[in-house]
């Protein structure tokens, strides 16, 4: 790791009423003494100041660049475990500008996105679970998102790691024992070392079925939006959106295009694809909306469907109904402000939940939210104290199970134990993984490289 003291704008780009700029490194506090200068006299004291605030201003060659607040922290007790200091200076970028090329000249040099995480990371202060957390958090969208990335900031996934690679580390232990230092007939009997692997196994399994839940939370409710054209795919959009996003007309098939949106619904997000019109049509280009609204409605956590009441229902709807079969789905009939012509029974026996609306008078909207909500209970997740948010753990995780369900099958049908040995370290090898344990310099530019810099 270098030893360089590195400086970066931590708060977003643009004017506010605060900016901080930050610094990592043996070098804080040398290069904070030669440009800040506090109102009260003194440079800052590494004991008595430190993590205290000093009132003062930043100045260059007697000129007073901002009047600002600082912060010193004195290492190890700080984020990276190295000494920080944090310049606290007003919201304008070119005062925030001006500082940093200053901590630059001094001697700090550039930091990369999430080398402050990063040296937190290969400091020993987090594990890498941890720092994936952090960016879950800051780009979390609900509450149920930002709860399980504290969740996990706070270690309760490297928690249950180790205790499934304790387990398989009980099992290597007495694997290798038999393999090394009995006589051939003389092995230990395999009971026990299968009932550590099972107990790993166990636990696997239940934090992978916990990663539909932790892609809901992460990713948003993957919504679709379905109907023939004009029955009002693109109103119900701008109703749930509470703008108008999408071009509503008579015109059928104006939507031709996929359109995707993102909305807060209580604790959870929606991300809702508005699709093109599903009906058959010589148009090049509306085919290809259809397509691709018939393909993305596949791969949806969701489907509402909505059928328009003041049409006889027809071919289109039809296929409409066929798509939603053994689906997520919630049906819409629209339009129920205009005369009705819509035959209900057709739906007699489908057993979704279905919601009479009028998008012109605004009516069945706050049901369909309520009934979303009902379907995607949050209570549920929240009982869940691990769920799997990260794609990169989710692949590890299978990796290992699928290592450790090899060498149990081996192990049970009586292969020698020097083979069901190198499966298991597999498997206690990409668990390792997830917590950053021998993590290649690959892996650790993939995860810190989607930071932004600052943190």
């Amino acid at each position: 790791m270098s030893e360089a003291t590195i400086a970066a704008i931590s708060t977003p780009t643009g004017t506010g009423g605060i900016s901080i700029v930050r610094m990592s490194g043996d070098k804080s506090k040398e290069i904070i003494d030669q440009i800040f200068e506090p109102i009260n006299g003194g440079s800052i004291d590494r004991k008595k100041d430190n993590r205290r605030m000093r009132y003062g201003n930043i100045v260059d060659n007697d000129e007073i660049i901002d009047e600002v607040m600082v912060n010193f922290m004195a290492g190890p007790g700080t984020y990276t475990r190295e000494d920080i200091a944090e310049i606290n200076c007003h919201g304008s970028f070119i005062s925030v500008k001006k500082i940093l090329n200053l901590l630059l000249d001094k001697g700090a040099v550039l930091a990369e996105p999430g080398e402050f995480t990063k040296r937190a990371f290969l400091n020993g202060r987090i594990d890498l679970s941890q720092a994936e957390a952090v960016l879950d958090i800051i780009n979390s969208t609900n509450d149920l998102s930002q709860a399980q990335g504290i969740n996990q900031l706070n270690g309760s996934l490297r928690n249950e790691i180790e205790k499934i690679r304790q387990s398989l580390l009980e099992a290597l232990s007495r694997l290798e024992y038999s393999i090394n230092f009995t006589e051939d007939g003389e092995d230990l009997s395999p009971d026990e070392i299968i009932a550590y692997m099972d107990e790993a196994k166990n636990r696997i399994d239940k934090l992978l079925n916990t990663s539909n839940k932790g892609k809901i939370i992460r990713e948003g409710i993957n919504t679709t939006i379905l109907g023939k054209p004009n029955v009002g795919k693109s109103s119900l959009l701008n109703a749930l959106l509470k703008e108008n996003r999408a071009i509503v007309t008579d015109i059928p098939g104006t939507t031709r295009d996929l359109i995707s949106e993102y909305i807060n619904l209580g604790s959870f997000t929606l991300k809702i694809n508005d699709t093109a019109g599903i009906r058959d049509t010589d148009d090049v280009v509306e085919k290809i909306g259809v397509d691709k609204s018939i393909e993305i409605s596949k791969a949806s956590d969701l489907i509402i469907a909505l059928f328009d009441t003041s049409r006889k229902f027809d071919k289109e709807d039809q296929k409409i109904l066929d798509l939603i079969e053994g689906k997520n789905a919630i049906i819409i009939l629209n339009k129920t402000d205009l005369d009705q012509q819509f035959d209900r029974t057709i739906f007699d026996g489908v057993d979704l939940p279905i919601i009479e609306t009028s998008m012109t008078e605004n009516i069945g909207i706050d049901k369909l939210e309520e009934t979303i909500t009902e379907i995607f209970d949050t209570s549920e997740i929240n009982r869940e104290s691990i769920l799997i948010t990260n794609t990169r753990h989710e692949r590890l995780l299978n990796e290992a199970n699928k290592k450790l369900n090899e060498s149990l099958a081996d192990i049970k049908r009586g292969i020698p134990l020097d083979a069901v040995e190198v499966d298991l370290r597999g498997s206690y090898d990409d668990l390792g993984l997830i917590i950053g344990e021998s993590v290649s310099d690959e892996i650790m530019d993939k995860v810190f490289k989607e930071f932004c810099v600052g943190k």
